[in-house]
């Protein structure tokens, strides 16, 4: 039970550097003077940690049999990664990082809400009720109230 406290807390620090991602890659776009080249460095050395990582914990490379399986659209979780990493280069200096994250919160809940209650993607399906739709419709609230204030 209190796993899910712990893990819960686990991803609001991680969502906490998510707004230190953004803040560092937008400079980085503003030094190199292009947002795809700073979001083409973020991912290489994101890829070179995970080599090492997959390196250190001797990660098996999955088979030509796994790999060919697997569908199509699992492959997409990197350009949407990349869209992203680029979008909020570009966003940040603009309407600032609370506001860019705000509103990108509030159009994940959105979408994850709709996923979970469906149960695309395989995702277990977590019916949509009346209390998170009050709680998005709140998140929406606040983005506005942050980029009002």
């Amino acid at each position: 039970m209190y796993l899910k406290y712990i893990l819960t807390g686990i991803a609001l620090i991680i969502g906490g550097l998510l707004a230190v991602q953004g803040s560092i890659n937008s400079q980085l776009g503003g030094i190199l003077k292009n947002p795809l080249q700073a979001a083409f460095v973020s991912f290489l050395i994101g890829t070179l940690t995970l080599f090492v990582l997959n390196v250190l914990m001797r990660a098996e490379i999955p088979t030509k049999e796994i790999v060919s399986a697997m569908p199509l659209y699992l492959f997409i979780g990197g350009i949407i990664g990349a869209v992203y990493v680029s979008s909020a280069i570009i966003l940040i200096p603009k309407i600032g990082v609370a506001t860019m994250l705000g509103a990108s919160i509030g159009g994940q809940m959105i979408v994850a809400s709709i996923i979970d209650h469906y149960g695309f993607f395989n995702i277990n399906v977590h019916a949509i009720s009346p209390g998170r739709i009050i709680g998005i419709i709140l998140l929406i609230i606040g983005v506005f109230l942050i980029q009002r204030f």
